[in-house]
C-alpha cells in the first residue's frame, strides 16, 4: 500500500525529489519542461500537483509517470509492469546510465547520482553490464555525441574563482599520488569527496566555456579515480557507473583525455571480469581520439596498446602467449593502477614496450615490466 501523508515513511517520489535537492516548485517545473520535450504536451507546473502525488491520494497520469521515469532513468516497461508508485523504487537502485540521452542535463544528473550512490555500499546482487549489445550501444552513443558536441550546461549561480578551479586540479593530482601508498578504502573517501565538490560547483555555479570545460574535465578525472578505487574494492557496478559518467563529462568538456581514460578503465574492468571481447570493442575507437590529439606526455597511447594486448591474451591465452610471458588479469590491474595514479610519469617506460608489442626484454617478466 502506498504511504499516506500521515505515514512516518516518505513517499518514494518524495525521496527521489529530495535526492535531487529540489523543492516541490522546482521539481514541478522540471517535470513540466520534460513533459513537453517528450511530446506529451503542456503540463501545469504547480507545486501543489507534486504535493498531491506525494500524499499518496492522487496518482499521476501515465504521461506524467513516463516523464518522471525518463528523468530518473527508469524504462517505460518497468512503469507499466510495476505500476504506481512501485516502479519508483527502481530509480533508487544502483544503475549504469547507458541508455539515458547524451545531453548536458543527463551528464550532470549522472554525476550527481554517482556522488549519492557512493555513500552507501552496493547490494551484493549489484552487477555491472557485460552484454556486448549494451557495450556497442554505449560506444555508438558516445561517438555520436562527440561528433554533435552537445552544448555545455549553463547555470545562473555565482561563478567560482579561477584559483578555486586551479586548486581543485592541483588537489586531484595530489590525491592520485596519495593513492599510490594508501589503501583503496582510505583513498576512496577522499576521491568521493573530491567528486562531490566538483559536482556541486557544476550544479550551483555559473561558468563560461573555458571555466566550464576545466570543471567538467576535473569531474571526469575525479569520476575515473573514484571508479578505479571502487573497482579495487570489488564494487563493480559503481565502478562502471563512474566510468560512464566520466565519458559523459568528457564529451561536454571537449577534452579527449578523460574520456579515453574512462574507455581504458572500462575495458580493463571488462577484461578482468571475464569479458575480454568487450574490452577489445571499447578500445577500438581509442586510436582516433575525439576533439583532437591528446597531450604529448600522456601515457594513454601506450596504455591502450598494452590493454588491448592483455585483452587478446585473456580472450585466447594459447594463441597470444609464449612461455614466461603470459598476461594475467592481476598484471593488467597493476598496469592500470600505476599508469593512472602516476599520470604522465610512466610514459617513457611504457611506450617502448608498447611499440615492441607483447615481447619482454631478456630476463624481465611481464609482472616486473608493469611494476
Amino acid at each position: 500500500m502506498c504511504p499516506s501523508h500521515k505515514s512516518p515513511l516518505a513517499h518514494p517520489l518524495s525521496s527521489l525529489r529530495r535526492k535531487e535537492g529540489l523543492s516541490h516548485a522546482a521539481y514541478a517545473q522540471l517535470i513540466a519542461r520534460k513533459h513537453a520535450e517528450l511530446g506529451f504536451g503542456t503540463m501545469a507546473a504547480r507545486r501543489e500537483k507534486i504535493a498531491r502525488w506525494e500524499s499518496g491520494k492522487v496518482t499521476p497520469e501515465l504521461t506524467a509517470q513516463f516523464t518522471i521515469a525518463r528523468l530518473h532513468g527508469v524504462p517505460r516497461a518497468e512503469v507499466l509492469r510495476l505500476g504506481w508508485p512501485h516502479w519508483l523504487h527502481v530509480a533508487d537502485e544502483p544503475s549504469v546510465p547507458l541508455c539515458a540521452p547524451w545531453t548536458a542535463e543527463e551528464a550532470l544528473r549522472s554525476l550527481r547520482a554517482l556522488t549519492r550512490s557512493g555513500r552507501t555500499p552496493a547490494p551484493d546482487d549489484a552487477r555491472f553490464t557485460v552484454c556486448a549489445g549494451s557495450v556497442d550501444q554505449l560506444l555508438t552513443r558516445w561517438q555520436e555525441s562527440t561528433r554533435t558536441q552537445p552544448p555545455a550546461p549553463h547555470r545562473a549561480g555565482r561563478p567560482p574563482a579561477d584559483a578555486t578551479v586551479t586548486a581543485l586540479e592541483t588537489r586531484h593530482h595530489q590525491l592520485r599520488k596519495l593513492c599510490r601508498t594508501e589503501a583503496p578504502s582510505t583513498s576512496r573517501v577522499l576521491a568521493d569527496a573530491e567528486l562531490r565538490m566538483v559536482t556541486e560547483l557544476l550544479h550551483s555555479a555559473s561558468y563560461g566555456t573555458e571555466l566550464g570545460s576545466r570543471l567538467l574535465t576535473a569531474a571526469a578525472h575525479a569520476a575515473c579515480l573514484t571508479g578505479l578505487l571502487a573497482y579495487e574494492l570489488g564494487d563493480q557496478a559503481h565502478a562502471q557507473a563512474a566510468y560512464v559518467a566520466a565519458l559523459r563529462a568528457g564529451v561536454l568538456a571537449r577534452d579527449p583525455e578523460p574520456g579515453l581514460w574512462a574507455l581504458v578503465l572500462l575495458a580493463a574492468q571488462q577484461a578482468t571480469q571475464g569479458a575480454p571481447a568487450n574490452a577489445l570493442r571499447l578500445l577500438a575507437p581509442a586510436d582516433q581520439p575525439p576533439h583532437g590529439p591528446i597531450r604529448a606526455a600522456s601515457p594513454l597511447p601506450a596504455v591502450v596498446h598494452i590493454t588491448r594486448q592483455a585483452a587478446r591474451t585473456l580472450l585466447e591465452p594459447v594463441a597470444h602467449t609464449s612461455p614466461g610471458d603470459d598476461f594475467t588479469a592481476t598484471e593488467l590491474d597493476v598496469l592500470i593502477r600505476h599508469t593512472f595514479t602516476y599520470d604522465a610519469l610512466p610514459a617513457a617506460a611504457i611506450a617502448p614496450q608498447a611499440h615492441r608489442g607483447h615481447t619482454s626484454p631478456s630476463g624481465i617478466s611481464s609482472r616486473e615490466r608493469l611494476v
